[in-house]
């Protein structure tokens, strides 16, 4: 395995080295936001048309110069609506990774004129949407196995009530852009209800002053998410443009993460340039409860055996929440109020990482945001300040040179007691909380195009935290150098524990080549090394792939099939690598040990109103498992 590795990591490095930069992205966001395909598949779900994007919309995605965005504008008003992607690529300063990352954020829509809603087009003019998955593994562990009645009532939870068959169904109705409404059935493997997360949601837009409104499952963010922002975000990730987080407000849940959403009823109206947002929620959750109330909140969806089955939805929660906004063209100032409770006080543990928080009544919080362009400078903030009387602050600015230049700064200052339960995990730990941090980005053009772009983030905790029963400090930096398809990362992290100082270095290189107008042939290998301070403990590992993709000229066949070998000493030097997945999905499993990796995924369209994808990984270590997924999309 070492001999296999070696060749195919150092043979790697007389190639030119591709920059995926969606690949990238996401693998970045998977390592140090906690993002799921889950949230991938809301990504994907609530992006906005580009044909109807306004600056505001551009500006706010952070990685867009002010020339970009100014030379996009122009080319959108002097030729109209974009009808393909390679469009955007004729606009002056664009290339393909501006264009690929651009396909992240926005679709490709025609732009219709408002007209009134009536019967007939709510029937001729819809757009319906039916997508159902399944999968299943192998081999299958001793939780499906069959047992005597007599031993399965000794244990009871030795067993999984349901089949080892994971199922979902999605259906989505939209008219326009001006009404939306869906459902969501979701089981897991080992569940017995056939659905056993249901999710319905009713969005309406553009009603006069009422601008949405949204009944059923939903999710609110907003200013820079210090109080209330309950779905995903980039603002860890290590490009200058996640600094700064888009507010999004309220939008329709379609996504089957059993967490993270409100279910209830908001409204945002609009007048000029007067924004005014209340919302209410009343959802049970998965918790732990005793006599003296609730001891943790159960977050992994599991409701495989009775043990599992007894702590669903026993918490009730209810949240009701306002934010106001004024914006102009070039600032906007922002102020939200959140209160939230629950039918049963927190009766958790007290241990030494979460004595200071809060765990009585009020619950909630008041914070301020602000945004202000001045040219080629982007300045955002918010302060936040919880009932209890704790404070959290993330402030930022922005600099737009020339030539695609620029560089930001995110500064985070959370006090160990600030406790929110809607905000987002802004730290580097999974809270806003115990936390002093300056971020520093560039992105800087090279001689012959090439570009360098750089990350530091330097954190310091000043109270002890999960694993580390004292001060910390630590720093997370990284450079990436890439030319069109070359790209090389140098990642350094340094982190404290209880364990000692551990520093951890990672090479990532990667490269893609076109064999024939049909197959593309990609290889990539990372290494890594990493070492426990004042000892002689120290770990080497790697990984590598060779993936072969194939799409015909009409795009109605596509696919991708990989090889990957992994040798990691263990989970403290894991590698992380993307895989291509079924739509709205993707898998970045995390490569430890010793092992082979290798999967097949293909996408069928027989007709333009069905597609069909199929994926079937198998990885070796120490045993052989497989996993196969199945998922098909109807739209009509």
């Amino acid at each position: 395995m070492r001999i296999v590795f070696t060749v195919l990591f150092f043979s790697m490095t007389f190639y030119a080295v591709h920059a995926q930069n969606a690949e990238t992205y996401l693998e970045d966001l998977v390592q140090n936001e906690g993002f799921s395909a889950y949230d991938l598949e809301e990504w994907m779900q609530t992006r906005s048309n580009l044909n109807a994007a306004t600056r505001e919309d551009l500006e706010h995605l952070g990685f867009l110069s002010p020339y970009q965005v100014a030379s996009l504008l122009d080319y959108q008003k002097r030729y109209g609506t974009f009808f393909t992607w390679q469009e955007v690529l004729l606009i002056p300063g664009f290339s393909k990774e501006d264009t690929a990352l651009l396909q992240l954020f926005f679709t490709l829509e025609e732009v219709k004129k408002a007209e009134k809603i009536t019967w007939r087009s709510l029937l001729k003019q819809g757009r319906n949407t039916l997508m159902m998955q399944t999968r299943t593994f192998f081999p299958r562990g001793t939780e499906y196995s069959p047992i005597t009645e007599q031993e399965y009532l000794k244990r009871p939870n030795s067993r999984y009530l349901g089949k080892p068959w994971y199922r979902y169904a999605r259906y989505d109705y939209r008219l326009k852009n001006k009404l939306q409404c869906g459902f969501v059935l979701e089981s897991d493997a080992g569940e017995k209800a056939p659905a056993d997360f249901i999710s319905v949601h009713v969005q309406a837009k553009d009603m006069g002053v009422l601008k949405t409104l949204v009944v059923g499952d939903y999710r609110a963010r907003f200013g820079q998410g210090l109080l209330l922002w309950n779905g995903m975000l980039f603002g860890k990730a290590s490009s200058t443009g996640t600094l700064c987080n888009k507010e999004m407000g309220l939008t329709a849940y379609a996504s089957r993460d059993e967490n993270k959403f409100f279910r209830g009823a908001g409204a945002h109206f609009n007048h000029k340039n007067l924004n005014l947002t209340v919302l209410f929620s009343y959802c049970p959750i998965d918790a732990r409860v005793t006599e003296e109330g609730f001891t943790s909140l159960v977050t992994t969806g599991y409701h495989r055996t009775p043990l599992e089955l007894e702590k669903k939805n026993t918490l009730q929660a209810q949240v009701a929440g306002m934010n106001f906004s004024y914006k102009r063209n070039d600032w906007k100032v922002g102020v939200t109020l959140l209160g939230y409770g629950y039918d049963k006080p927190d009766a958790g543990t007290i241990t030494y990482y979460n004595v200071h928080k809060n765990r009585t009544l009020p619950f909630g919080g008041v914070s301020a945001d602000m945004m202000v362009r001045l040219r080629s400078l982007r300045f955002f903030s918010e302060l936040a300040i919880d009932l209890g009387g704790a404070p959290a602050v993330v402030a930022g600015a922005i600099h737009y040179g020339k030539n695609g230049s620029k560089s930001g700064l995110l500064l985070r200052l959370f006090s160990p007691r600030y406790t929110t339960a809607y905000g987002a995990p802004l730290g580097r730990n999974s809270t806003s909380s115990n936390e002093m941090s300056v971020q520093l980005t560039t992105t800087q053009p090279l001689p012959s195009r090439w570009k360098i772009e750089g990350s530091v983030w330097m954190y310091h905790f000043p109270r002890p935290r999960y694993l580390c029963r004292m001060p910390s400090y630590g720093w997370d930096t990284r450079v990436q150098l890439h030319k069109k398809d070359h790209h090389l990362q140098l990642r350094q992290q340094r982190s404290l524990s209880d364990k000692g100082t551990l520093d951890k270095t990672l090479l990532s290189l990667r490269t893609g080549f076109s064999l024939s107008p049909n197959l593309t042939l990609w290889l990539r290998s990372d290494g890594t090394y990493s070492q426990l301070n004042d000892s002689t403990n120290y770990q080497m590992g790697g990984a590598a792939y060779a993936e072969l993709g194939y799409d015909n000229k009409k795009s109605t066949l596509r696919g991708s099939l990989r090889l990957s070998v992994f040798y990691t000493g263990s989970w403290d030097s894991r590698i992380y690598f993307y895989e291509r997945d079924v739509l709205y999905g993707f898998s970045i499993p995390a490569l430890y040990g010793k092992g082979v990796r290798s999967y097949l995924n293909i996408k069928y369209t027989p007709f333009s109103f069905f597609e069909v994808w199929f994926k079937m990984a198998c990885q070796w270590k120490e045993t052989v498992s497989f996993d196969g997924k199945i998922q098909i999309r109807v739209r009509f």
